[in-house]
């Protein structure tokens, strides 16, 4: 993912409340507008309780983050994305997992 797109660890410490949580069968997704950012950031978070093997996990950030790289450019919206993974994405393909991204992003907008 662009860095441009990235949710840094600051501006994740600075952003107040969610707004909005959805849920999606892979995925929990939290937005919080913040005219602060320059434009969408997003981030994917892949907590022990999901897989306590870190290979897994990485495996899991990195098909969401690749999922949400075409995404990100087509939103408009001054807001931040929080993914945050649940077990099921661990035996999710990354096309699951490509889709359930996707329909929280359509459902946000």
């Amino acid at each position: 993912m662009p860095k441009k797109y990235r949710l840094s660890r600051a501006d994740f410490i600075r952003l107040p409340k969610p707004v909005c949580r959805m849920h999606g069968t892979y995925f929990s997704l939290t937005v919080t507008p913040s005219p602060l950012l320059g434009g969408p950031r997003a981030a994917c978070v892949v907590s022990k309780k999901v897989s306590a093997r870190s290979v897994d996990r990485n495996r899991i950030e990195r098909r969401c983050r690749e999922s949400l790289r075409p995404l990100l450019v087509q939103l408009k919206d001054r807001a931040a994305f929080i993914f945050y993974a649940k077990r099921e994405s661990v035996s999710a393909s990354s096309k699951e997992i490509q889709q359930d991204v996707r329909k929280l992003l359509e459902r946000v907008a």
